[in-house]
């Protein structure tokens, strides 16, 4: 199998469906590679951009397949437009189990009109699959091109389309970073007392900006506002009192509510819903409502999850994946409403866990 091309397998017991879709891509120009006594449970389909492997849905075929290519560049599973959400998931299960790969490695492409925002697996509508597969052709293209980088040159030979031109080279990671059009950004974290706001928002800012303890009653007493730059953007980092709390005088939560608008008026505002794994309360049931109350009916659309307490789930030994399958149905549907996003605090030393707010962040700045 070449190296140079797109390689897609796709999932699931809807032959018909996978069929379909090679057609819509590959067209005319697909060729069904010959099928050997080894790969009799599966059907490989090429054009010079792309191999799709259609596997059977046997745990068997599936484990030979992963083991002969453990890297393809999309692993999809394709669903009927009546699926059930309960046996998606028990077939994602499986394919972890089977395969050793996580279960956001799986993306589900759904049939129809559907969105992605209501389901808890990976997703792409069909636009999103073709332009996800678009981008890869891109992606792969640019990586072939580029020749390799030579630290004492300042200028590279590119070679595009029989043409050679002079490029001058530059890192990826640097050239991403500047094509961020975000550079200012406010993270407000709300939540109920003793969730761990303080405590994570000194973990953004890795420095003990704000009052920390162990305790289920409010520490914050006010809006407090910290700062600093990550990853090139200037990030300022909201703590606030327990403003759902149902005892806290109307005149006083106003207030909180006023200063926090203040605070985040003059740049794009995220607000981060801070809650623990472990602990899932009454009160916490309508917090979406009240934080709609505060600050609009949109802005769930600007709301990201963080559990904290991520160390009581590997001491159960769940992951955040299956924590949010198993979840009461009234905080399921919390983070549905907040289309999913969500992000797991284990310890407050872990930057990948702060990239990957930043990450969800700045994406909702941007919309």
């Amino acid at each position: 199998m070449s190296h140079n091309k797109i390689s897609v397998v796709l999932l699931g017991n809807v032959d018909y469906l996978k069929k379909s879709l090679i057609t819509i891509i590959l067209g005319k120009d697909a060729i069904k590679l010959s099928e050997t006594g080894a790969h009799k449970n599966r059907e490989i389909y090429q054009d010079d951009k792309f191999v799709f492997t259609c596997i059977s849905d046997t745990n068997n075929a599936i484990k030979e397949l992963f083991l002969e290519n453990p890297v393809p560049d999309m692993c999809v599973l394709m669903v009927e437009n009546e699926f059930s959400l309960d046996h998606v998931w028990q077939q994602i299960g499986n394919l972890k189990e089977v395969t050793g790969k996580p279960k956001d490695e799986f993306i589900v492409v759904l049939p129809g009109i559907r969105t992605t925002s209501d389901y808890p697996f990976k997703c792409y509508t069909m636009l999103q699959f073709f332009t996800q597969l678009n981008d890869l052709v891109k992606m792969k293209d640019e990586t072939n091109m580029r020749p390799a980088y030579n630290p004492g040159s300042q200028h590279q030979t590119d070679m595009k389309g029989g043409r050679f031109s002079n490029t001058t080279y530059e890192d990826p990671m640097m050239t991403s970073k500047r094509k961020c059009t975000i550079t200012n950004v406010n993270l407000v974290l709300v939540g109920m007392a003793g969730t761990g706001k303080s405590a994570s928002a000194n973990s953004i800012l890795r420095k003990e900006a704000f009052l920390s303890t162990s305790s289920s009653s409010s520490v914050t007493r006010e809006c407090q506002v910290e700062q600093r730059e990550i990853n090139g953007v200037h990030v300022r980092v909201i703590d606030t009192p327990d403003i759902f709390d149902d005892e806290m005088p109307s005149s006083v939560r106003e207030k909180h509510v006023k200063r926090c608008k203040q605070l985040c008026e003059s740049k794009p505002c995220v607000f981060v819903l801070v809650m623990h794994a472990s602990r899932f309360t009454d009160g916490e049931r309508d917090i979406l409502k009240k934080l709609e109350r505060a600050f609009g009916s949109k802005v769930r659309e600007k709301t990201v999850i963080l559990f904290t307490r991520g160390d009581d789930l590997q001491r159960a030994r769940m992951s955040l994946e299956d924590f949010l399958h198993r979840c009461q149905p009234a905080l399921k549907e919390i983070i549905q409403k907040c289309g999913n996003r969500c992000v797991l605090f284990e310890n407050m030393s872990d930057s990948c866990q702060v990239e990957k707010l930043m990450n969800l962040a700045i994406a909702l700045s941007k919309q």
